[in-house]
């Protein structure tokens, strides 16, 4: 393979995935580089003797019809193996198209193909670190690749071929020593992927002003940031704010209402109460006053509800108004030390030998995204499999050590943020870090997103006790000290007499540690499980008796192992410490050892603190009066998954402490009301109902009328009935069942799993894709599908009443299966109630109702997004219509009525009311 190297860049459409089981091709399309251009390209039907599935046809739009006259592959087979002789072929994914292509040349009696291969799938994962989706229509459309008719075989080859050219031209850029690291293993990647890159290396590149290398890695400089900035003078009218921020944003009077409002509030220890209607530009509305107020002595901290809108504010919003105003806004982004990457950590995973393929593959696209990376923040990559191994051991537990122990302690992704934290001006972080962390107790503070608060602070500062999961800890750590059939410590430091006998005391205390565990889950499964084992249910809600119970059986055991872990972890931290103060003194071996051992040992301190919290608080939980616990078992016959959970279910006074050291408090969302009263939101943060001067409603610029239409089904699905996901399922594919983007949502996994089994039995799921939470992917994983997708049907639960940002026809149709009400078995949703009727204050009117409203006003949030959006929204639960409480969540929703209608209806309807703009 050289420069000169004929590249064959091929491409399929078959009937299917198997030669063997008679599928076969039906187009095959051809392009041919040669030094860097498209020197001839081929395309040609193929007429397959068979049935051609109606999905196939559909994703190629290659009918029977096209394929009468076309030749069999007995005919043109020989031409395709004489132009392929002595080319190296090129695929995007090429363990399918080049296996096929062969079996199909013996299946006619020619050779099989022995070519090289290059794979354009592995050369963009390593290669692009960053992006979503490595489909081939997804990358050819990101980099501006002409890409006229994905899936057909012409069209894609082509595409492949400019990809690869692009690709190439990636990786020459890259510096030499980067270059060289994804060269030096070539067997790391697919066939002979790794050896074209050899080809195209070029050495002694000079390094850039913008890197430096460090260690094993090329690093992008960090930015210093601005530590003085000269304020102008705020924009006092209308037409200076609009003259300000021409021609980049176009001014609207309620944000400049907006802007005034938080101005004037600076000095105001009350809070202030502001619900800025979808599309009214609610985060340039706080933006802009607070950048002529923050300074590093009066930091702005902003929080918001999710990772992707925190990025979205540090990355895209804050820098464009800084260019708008001409001025710094120096800002850092705060989460949690895992979501960073530890370089230290990161270069001992190089020098380890064991790693597999895949391993190491994802070992380069990370030397890459180096050269990239400003923030070392992994959830740049947006990757899906961050679980794996390498990432327990790169993430970073928030340890820098010291410049004696830490080679790259002067460029810590995780120590720059804490050093920027000194001059930065605006602080953004996410609720669940906010409510954790409380960063800057001082200062202006701005919660958007606001309605969101409440709910992730009951689940972030929630607690579980895994004791299962601290002996499995223990006894990795145990293993990493003394196994017999693999490397271990006791061997490295055998000729140590003085940490020999430091092993030998933690393996001491490991097996102290896991009898005692062992003792408790035999104590708790007799007592609360065993009963239980032809029952379904693995859950045990834990009443102020049944806690008191447990404490007096296992207390005592669990205070000893409070006191004996922190011991452990004492010996035991001295050890990473050792090696990475004598790290010329082990061999590479040892390398893994000791990394394993510090991922265990932050894995057994994580798992302490809730222990030694449940220690601490159990009278207070015994008590009840703000606090429900429970304990759960994933399997009855898995003792070791016992595990014991509490949380408030009353947030409210720690929202209130929490917020109470700043200097003044903004909260805003597009759904803080309810029933046309910010009294419910602020009663769940512990304050009284704002007065007139601390509450804004700014309504939506968006015209409703015009751009949604409000369904509500008469023959809904009847809650409750045999048949009801069976009833749904039919609903769906008779609303969904066209092209529109559309979201169903649902209170229940259970059923939203039974919907989607049942609707692949119908006609809606032979040329649908559909995707669903739990069963398909993860929330996210499926959310960035959908995203990427033009004929997919989301089938959702609570993470995707909110939060989500599909705009023009990306969405155009909800479907709300069900009222979104709080299921009253819910322990705390229970406690809850419970607490309010012991206030004689009806549970249903005074929370339930206010919750469910929020949620349908976010539900219908998620429809209109821009100002030319046009969507549906569906209602199947008749409830909205029939019952008072119904009628009441009707009118938090804007300005429009619902048409009552059947099914059958609102189908033809809806279709022919989507479709006006699309003809």
């Amino acid at each position: 393979m050289n420069t000169d190297t004929i590249y064959a860049v091929i491409d399929l459409e078959t009937t299917g995935t198997s030669v063997n089981s008679g599928d076969r091709v039906i187009q095959i399309g051809i392009a041919l580089i040669q030094s860097g251009q498209i020197i001839q390209t081929v395309s040609q039907l193929i007429n397959p003797d068979r049935d051609v599935p109606r999905r196939i046809q559909q994703l190629t739009a290659i009918t029977p019809k096209m394929l009468v006259t076309a030749p069999y592959f007995e005919e043109i087979g020989p031409v395709l193996s004489a132009m392929l002789k002595d080319t190296v072929i090129v695929a995007h994914n090429i363990n399918f198209d080049y296996p096929f292509l062969s079996a199909e040349f013996e299946r006619i009696g020619l050779p099989a193909l022995d070519n090289p291969g290059i794979d354009t799938v592995e050369l963009a994962q390593v290669l692009l670190p960053t992006t979503g989706s490595y489909r081939l229509v997804d990358l050819t459309s990101m980099l501006g690749i002409e890409h006229d008719n994905p899936h057909r075989a012409d069209s894609d080859a082509v595409s492949t071929a400019k990809l690869l050219l692009n690709l190439t031209k990636r990786f020459q850029h890259l510096p030499s020593h980067t270059q060289a690291q994804l060269t030096a293993h070539p067997e790391i990647f697919l066939r002979e992927t790794g050896q074209y890159l050899k080809v195209y290396e070029q050495k002694n590149r000079v390094l850039p002003d913008s890197l430096q290398q460090v260690g094993r890695f090329i690093l992008r400089r960090p930015l210093n940031l601005v530590d003085t900035i000269d304020h102008a003078a705020y924009p006092q009218t209308d037409d200076q704010k609009r003259q300000l921020l021409k021609p980049t944003y176009r001014f609207r009077k309620a944000q400049g209402k907006m802007m005034d409002a938080i101005y004037a509030h600076a000095e105001s220890d009350t809070p202030l109460f502001i619900e800025a209607g979808t599309g009214m530009g609610k985060s340039l509305g706080y933006l802009l006053p607070y950048a002529y107020l923050a300074s590093p002595q009066h930091k702005l901290v902003i929080t918001t509800a999710t990772l992707v809108l925190q990025d979205q504010l540090v990355n895209q919003t804050i820098p464009a108004l800084a260019e708008t105003l001409h001025q710094e806004l120096p800002t850092v982004t705060l989460k949690g030390a895992s979501h960073y990457l530890d370089l230290h950590q990161f270069d001992l995973t190089l020098a380890q030998t064991t790693q597999n393929r895949l391993t190491r593959l994802l070992q380069l696209k990370l030397l890459v995204w180096l050269t990239q990376t400003r923030t070392g923040d992994l959830d740049e990559l947006r990757l899906t499999n961050d679980q794996s191994a390498l990432f327990a051991q790169i993430r970073h537990t928030g340890h820098f050590g010291s410049p004696e122990t830490n080679p790259y302690f002067a460029v810590d992704f995780y120590g720059q943020i804490q050093n920027q934290l000194k001059q930065a001006h605006i602080v953004v972080t996410n609720h669940a870090y906010f409510v954790r962390h409380q960063p800057e107790k001082k200062g202006y503070l701005v919660v958007d997103e606001a309605h969101q608060l409440p709910d992730v602070a009951v689940s972030a500062l929630a607690q579980t006790v895994d004791l299962g999961g601290i002996k499995r800890a223990m006894e990795q750590i145990k293993k990493v000290i003394s196994h017999p059939e693999q490397p271990q410590l006791m061997t490295t430091y055998a000729n140590d007499q003085v940490i020999s006998y430091q092993l030998r005391s933690i393996i001491t205390s490991v097996e102290e540690g896991s009898a005692i565990i062992d003792n408790v889950m035999g104590k708790l499964y007799r007592h609360f499980f065993k009963q239980m084992r032809r029952q379904n249910a693995l859950v045990q809600p834990l009443s102020q008796n049944a806690l008191r119970e447990l404490y007096a059986q296992v207390g005592e055991e669990l205070e000893r192992l409070a006191q004996l872990i922190p011991q452990l972890l004492t010996l035991a931290n001295q050890l990473p410490t050792d090696f990475h103060r004598r790290l010329n003194y082990f061999v590479k071996s040892d390398y893994q050892l000791f990394q394993s051992l510090e991922a265990h040992l932050n894995q057994l301190t994580n798992l302490l603190e809730p222990l030694q919290a449940f220690i601490a608080s159990h009278e207070t939980l015994i008590q009840g009066s703000s606090q429900v616990s429970r304990l759960t078992m994933r399997h009855i016959d898995d003792i070791f998954s016992i595990k014991l959970h509490w949380q408030n279910f009353v947030i409210a006074p720690t929202l209130k402490t929490l917020l109470s050291p700043y200097q003044s408090v903004v909260l805003t969302s597009a759904t803080l009301q309810v029933d046309r009263s910010f009294d419910f939101f602020a009663s769940q943060l512990g304050y009284p109902a704002p007065d007139e001067d601390h509450q804004l409603k700014l309504r939506s610029p968006f015209h409703y009328k015009q751009q949604a239409q409000f369904f509500v089904a008469s023959d809904s699905p009847q809650v409750g009935s045999d048949d009801y996901a069976t009833q749904l399922a039919n609903a769906i594919n008779q609303l969904a069942d066209d092209e529109a983007q559309t979201l169903v949502l649902f209170n229940s996994l259970s059923t939203l799993e039974a919907v989607y089994h049942h609707l692949n039995q119908l006609p809606i799921g032979a040329h649908r894709e559909i995707l669903a939470q739990g069963v398909t992917g993860s929330a996210e994983k499926i959310a960035k599908r959908f995203a990427l997708g033009q004929n997919s049907v989301l089938l959702g639960a609570a993470s995707f009443f909110e939060g989500i940002d599909y705009p023009d026809r990306l969405l155009e149709r909800i479907i709300l299966t069900r009222l979104p009400f709080d299921s009253p078995d819910q322990p705390d949703v229970k406690a809850r109630y419970a607490q309010l009727t012991a206030a004689h204050q009806n549970p249903f009117q005074v929370d339930a109702l206010p919750r469910a409203t929020m949620r349908l006003r976010q539900s219908f949030g998620r429809l209109i997004r821009r100002p030319t959006d046009k969507g549906v929204f569906i209602v199947l639960d008749d409830r909205l219509i029939n019952n008072g409480y119904g009628k009441k969540m009707q009118k938090a929703l804007p300005n429009l009525k619902p048409m009552v209608l059947d099914i059958a209806t609102i189908a033809d309807y809806q279709a022919d009311w989507l479709g006006q703009d699309k003809e």
